[in-house]
């Protein structure tokens, strides 16, 4: 007969287990969904992020090498983009739609609709390229219009 001891063993091992299996599932779900639906969830989980502020969050999102066009024309680096001060950036309340993506290997471009927030919401026409490197996908380059 075995011990309460014992018992107690084998139910922490079941658990153990279990919830590694979970973790495993989890992960296989993920990594199984198609690059676009990824390409759409990167430029999701930008505007989240600047919306925060989280500037740990977009300097993982957007590539060391990011290049940009602004509005008036100018080119932007990473950090030009990136709020300062721990504060929302420019895109907080914005939301996404319109949004196509094509996959080319490992770039992918999206083009789409952001909706600013605020009191006077503005449509901008934008377009990311994506590439998957050894981190995920990153933004590598985007332009914004009006």
């Amino acid at each position: 007969m075995l011990s309460s001891r014992s018992i107690t063993h084998v139910i922490l091992a079941i658990g153990i287990s279990a919830t590694f299996c979970l973790a495993q599932q989890q992960q296989v779900a993920g990594s199984n969904s198609k690059p676009e639906d990824q390409v759409t969830q990167l430029e999701r989980d930008w505007l989240a992020a600047d919306a925060k502020g989280d500037g740990a969050s977009l300097r993982r999102i957007i590539s060391d090498d990011f290049i940009g066009s602004s509005f008036d024309g100018g080119l932007l680096g990473k950090e030009d983009i990136i709020p300062q001060g721990g504060g929302p950036g420019g895109f907080a309340g914005a939301t996404p739609s319109e949004t196509n993506v094509r996959v080319f290997g490992d770039t992918g471009v999206l083009l789409g609709v952001i909706t600013t927030g605020g009191p006077e919401p503005k449509q901008i026409r934008v377009t990311l390229v994506c590439q998957k490197r050894s981190q995920g996908w990153q933004m590598i380059a985007a332009h914004l219009t009006h």
